[in-house]
């Protein structure tokens, strides 16, 4: 059921509304009582809840019968409209490019806890596909289970979309699984001691876009200028020709 919510979160509702909606497909035309006995929201709650999905189209309220009855549109229509709705959405992606583009100023983004850094690591990689990442990457340190599958995500994405990388990172026991994994993931990486470089912080340089990350704070930053990301391959070309 988890997974379910979250693919519905990701279409767009919110926690209440997707355990609503998917209370209502299983039960098929039923009461809200029975909705809220199925998806444990408040009853109260429920018939706020179906009326907001009602209002979105995802909900029926059957007319003319003694008990209030509500029945959820098929997912297949759902999904259909979900992806017209990205398809029309991308006809402006071009002439949105173009207005970002056009802006001399670098542009800043700040993200912050789990969902930040999940946010942070997967920014950019839908142009990176079959391109290079390069960094300076930092220990892990002692990383929460939470964070360790954000890593794991990032790299099945990485490996996924052919997106290799190349980085400095230093000689630290707790990143031997990484190294025990870099060649099936596509990661060349140069070891420097620890007393050369012992970084907490890791710094990732995409096409057009500086990427830094601080995993303890759980704070990451996104530096989006391709002069500036230019400059920070050189810096690390720099460094890389060194070891």
């Amino acid at each position: 059921m988890a997974t379910i919510n979250d693919a519905l979160k990701n279409l767009g509702l919110n926690d209440k509304e997707a355990r609503a909606y998917a209370a209502l497909l299983e039960l098929g035309q039923t009461t809200a009582y029975a909705v809220a006995e199925r998806s444990g929201l408040k009853r109260p709650t429920v018939y706020v809840v179906l009326d907001e999905l009602r209002q979105k189209g995802l909900v029926l309220k059957i007319p003319h019968v003694k008990k209030q009855l509500w029945s959820a549109k098929s997912p297949d229509e759902f999904f259909g409209e979900a992806e017209e709705r990205l398809k029309i959405a991308k006809q402006a992606l071009p002439e949105l490019l173009a207005m970002t583009s056009g802006s001399k100023k670098p542009r800043t983004l700040y993200f912050e806890g789990l969902r930040g850094i999940e946010d942070v690591t997967r920014y950019g990689l839908e142009r990176m596909k079959g391109k290079e990442i390069i960094g300076f990457y930092a220990e892990a340190g002692d990383a929460s289970p939470e964070l360790k599958k954000i890593f794991g995500d990032y790299n099945n994405r990485l490996k996924r979309d052919c997106i290799t990388e190349r980085g400095i990172v230093p000689d630290i026991p707790n990143l031997k699984y990484w190294r025990d994994t870099d060649k099936e993931y596509g990661r060349t990486m140069k070891i420097v001691p620890p007393a050369t470089y012992s970084a907490r912080n890791s710094i990732e340089i995409g096409d057009t876009f500086v990427r830094i990350l601080a995993f303890k704070d759980l704070q990451g930053v996104i530096i989006e200028n391709e002069a500036i990301a230019q400059t920070m391959r050189q810096i690390f070309e720099m460094v890389w020709s060194k070891y």
